[in-house]
Parts: structure tokens; C-alpha cells; sequence
């Protein structure tokens, strides 16, 4: 009866299938992890002139969809 249970038990658990996700967040934090070592170690203020321009146009285009999205929001509220 006990190498039923351990079967029954064993057909059960499910945490070795959540152990496969955990590479993929893995991924995710590297990047985060370089962008940390840059602002902490490296001289990124000598830098930032070189990506203002690049980190202008990304803010406008961050802008840009907001607003897109939003209008019909918007209109939607204002003409109720």
C-alpha cells in the first residue's frame, strides 16, 4: 500500500513542471542587471549626450502612442 501512495504522491506533484519558467525571468533580469552596472559604475553622464538625441525620440514615440490610445478614451468620457 505504501508504493501506491508514493505513485499517487508522485503523479501529483507539480512543482518540477513550474521549475521550467524559471530560465525565461532569468533572461529578463540580465539586461536589467547590465543597465544597473552601467549607471553604477560607468561614467554614463559623459555618455548621455551621445544617446540624448536616441532617448528623445523614444520618449516622444512613448508619448505618441499614449496619446493615440487615449484619444477615444477620452472622447468617449467627454461625449457621455
Amino acid at each position: 500500500m505504501t508504493s501506491m501512495q508514493a505513485e499517487m504522491t508522485f503523479s501529483e506533484n507539480t512543482a518540477g513542471a513550474k521549475a521550467v519558467d524559471v530560465p525565461k525571468i532569468f533572461r529578463l533580469v540580465k539586461p536589467i542587471q547590465g543597465l544597473r552596472q552601467f549607471i553604477g559604475k560607468g561614467g554614463w553622464y559623459e555618455r548621455f549626450p551621445e544617446y540624448e538625441k536616441c532617448i528623445s525620440r523614444f520618449s516622444w514615440m512613448i508619448i505618441i502612442a499614449a496619446a493615440i490610445y487615449l484619444t477615444p478614451v477620452c472622447i468617449n468620457i467627454f461625449v457621455r
